[in-house]
């Protein structure tokens, strides 16, 4: 039966093919190539005319010459100086302006003062070393010692990073290592 079977498929496929014609290629129209438009050069714009002059402006008032300082060969020869013409000499200097002010730390609206931060910082880092003391490390399996490793590891990183001002690393690093310690401690 299966000899059967195959024989009409073959018989099949074959009277398929037998009765199969090619087509014949479509006819291509050539495609109409447009003239090349004529070139038209345009001629340069006409330079503007340069501008009027201007009237001069008025003077500006002279400015008092500055008192030069006396040369060091002068200083030394008080003997021959000139009383009055010693108590018209001094000069009053102008007063040295004040340092200005250093500018205020940017900060976003939703962070606090460096004070504030480091205090809620702290609180979280506490709060994970006293959840990691109160875990038995020798009862720990291998791979609870490898997350209680990260967790200390984590902490240090955060002494680290509030040492340096860094707060919101500070932070990320002492949840991390608190969610760690709690996680480990739950079970």
């Amino acid at each position: 039966m299966s000899k059967l079977l195959l024989l009409l498929a073959v018989a099949a496929v074959a009277a398929g093919c037998a009765s199969a014609q090619a087509k014949s290629p479509a006819a291509h129209t050539n495609l109409e190539v447009p003239p090349v438009p004529p070139r038209v050069i345009e001629a340069l714009p006409v330079a503007a005319a340069p501008p009027e002059p201007v009237e001069d402006l008025p003077p500006v008032a002279a400015l008092p010459p500055r008192p030069r300082p006396a040369p060091a060969s002068a200083a030394r020869d008080t003997t021959k100086a000139d009383p009055k013409a010693a108590e018209a000499a001094p000069v009053e200097l102008p007063p040295a302006a004040a340092p200005p002010a250093p500018a205020p730390q940017l900060r976003t609206p939703g962070t606090m003062d460096g004070a504030e931060a480091a205090r809620q910082v702290n609180e979280v880092i506490g709060r994970a070393r006293q959840a990691l003391g109160s875990i038995d490390y020798q009862r720990l399996s291998s791979e609870r010692r490898s997350q209680y490793d990260s967790a200390r590891l984590m902490l240090t990183q955060a002494d680290d990073a509030v040492k340096a001002s860094n707060f919101e690393l500070a932070r990320k690093l002492a949840e991390k290592a608190d969610v760690l310690a709690n996680e480990m401690k739950g079970r």
